[in-house]
């Protein structure tokens, strides 16, 4: 079961059989994967334009005709968008991300996410967001979550002997393996012939060798944590701790990969020849209790890694977080490459329901009746926040006319009703937008120009 307010997610999860229904996910997919946010948005419009030209298209006005009208209205609603963008100052980082997660199930907590996440962007590259990792942590509350500056992740499994091992290691020498560090049975294909017992005593000395000959490798390399992504078994890990190493087996290779890319290194898939440009080295290494679990840190030497540590009550609660925090660090990814912004709150779209209907003079006959329909389906967005905030729609929509009429284009929708976004702080990206209106259109143009859907049925 997924409990979720996510448009992409919802989308995802419907079972779908139409084709236009597969279209409209599609679009939604392309969406979030472009720019993170606006997944429902884009559904909303398209398929407000759409229905708005039921009648059009019932009062037989050619298709061609209706497709080369919405060709133009997308090319001048586009050009107008430039003229929308907002010219503000100071940083607006925290305000994008607030919008973002306005709608979200982690908006109480909007301020401590909006600086974890742009914390994270001023730590990490933004261009290559693999440095950043998302760990979550059942129990606590949401607002316990935490940015760790490196690499964090759970306590792994770990054998008698783990007590003994130091917790926390200053300037520590890291190997990353993919080496199974304990005595393995053999299973299959196995047989030895043993004559007396000195033939038997042969073979336990030299598998104790190998074992040791494994753990000598690591101990004279001069790292004192060892991390495998195969298990290190309890002989091992005593044998380590003896020696102050610290040591985790069955470690993600996710997370050995997020170490030697932000450390240097290598992950080897061998203890023989070790040199010093095979190990990974950070400033500081400590094992920490977060919730009722143990974390392993690690941290410094100048790393843009950096992991999020999302707390929450329940699986269910920590996946909706995570799918938010997704979202906001796309739509901030976004405004970091392209600065412009507009207002949000349905405030562009009730700008360019009104310069369409300004415009609508330059068109002429049965045009005429295909723009004042998508005029009207811009007002749909804004309708549907409306309805959401709690607020009578028509009234909503009546005040948001005049103010727009006025020239008054900031203007959309609010718990206050209907205020100043510029004000209010509710800014999205411009290429969210831009990429909404150009998908929109574009879909629906598509969707327009199919004659006929021909069914394929499965072969009896």
């Amino acid at each position: 079961m997924t409990i979720t307010n996510d448009g992409s997610t919802i989308m995802k999860k419907l079972k779908i059989s139409h084709p236009v229904g597969h279209i409209l996910v599609k679009i939604s997919e392309s969406q979030d994967n472009e720019i993170g946010d606006g997944t429902t948005s884009v559904v909303i419009l398209t398929c407000s334009i759409l229905n708005s030209l039921k009648q059009v298209i019932k009062e037989n006005i050619e298709i061609e005709l209706i497709y080369d009208t919405l060709l133009k209205l997308k090319k001048l609603c586009l050009k107008k968008l430039e003229s929308l963008v907002v010219k503000t100052e100071g940083d607006l980082f925290y305000d994008l991300v607030e919008t973002s997660v306005n709608s979200k199930n982690i908006r109480e907590n909007k301020k401590l996410f909006a600086q974890i996440i742009v914390d994270t962007f001023n730590h990490a590259d933004y261009e290559d967001l693999n440095t950043v990792g998302i760990k979550k942590i059942v129990g606590g509350s949401i607002s316990d979550s935490v940015l760790a500056k490196g690499i964090a992740f759970e306590k792994c499994f770990t054998y008698a002997g783990y007590e003994q091992s130091p917790k926390k290691i200053i300037d520590p020498k890291i190997i990353c393996l993919n080496v199974e560090l304990e005595w393995k049975a053999e299973r299959d294909n196995a047989e030895i012939k043993i004559g007396d017992v000195e033939e038997y005593k042969k073979v336990i000395d030299a598998e104790w060798s190998i074992i040791r000959n494994k753990l000598d490798d690591c101990i004279e390399s001069g790292a004192n944590i060892v991390l495998s992504s195969l298990p290190i078994g309890d002989y091992a890990t005593q044998y380590f701790a003896k020696k102050n190493i610290f040591c985790a087996g069955r470690v993600s290779k996710t997370d050995l990969k997020r170490i030697t890319e932000a450390f240097g290194g290598s992950i080897l898939s061998s203890t023989e020849y070790i040199t010093q440009e095979c190990l990974s080295n950070c400033s500081l290494f400590e094992e920490r209790q977060l919730g009722k679990d143990r974390y392993n840190y690690f941290e410094g030497n100048n790393t843009n890694a950096c992991t999020i540590l999302l707390r929450g009550p329940a699986d269910n609660v920590l996946d909706e977080i995570e799918r938010s925090v997704n979202d906001a660090i796309q739509v901030l990814k976004t405004a970091k490459r392209n600065k412009k912004v507009v207002t949000g709150g349905g405030s562009v779209e009730m700008a360019l329901s009104n310069y369409i209907r300004e415009i609508c003079k330059d068109f002429e006959g049965k045009a005429l009746f295909v723009a004042r329909s998508v005029a009207q389906a811009f007002e749909k967005i804004p309708t549907v926040l409306a309805r959401n905030f709690g607020n009578d729609p028509l009234l909503t929509i009546g005040k948001l006319r005049k103010m727009h009429v006025g020239g008054k284009i900031n203007t959309g929708v609010s718990t206050k009703g209907v205020s100043d976004m510029v004000q209010d702080k509710i800014f999205e990206p411009f290429a969210l937008k831009y990429n909404l209106i150009n998908t929109s259109f574009d879909t629906a143009m598509e969707i327009l120009m199919i004659d006929s859907t021909i069914i394929n049925e499965r072969p009896q």
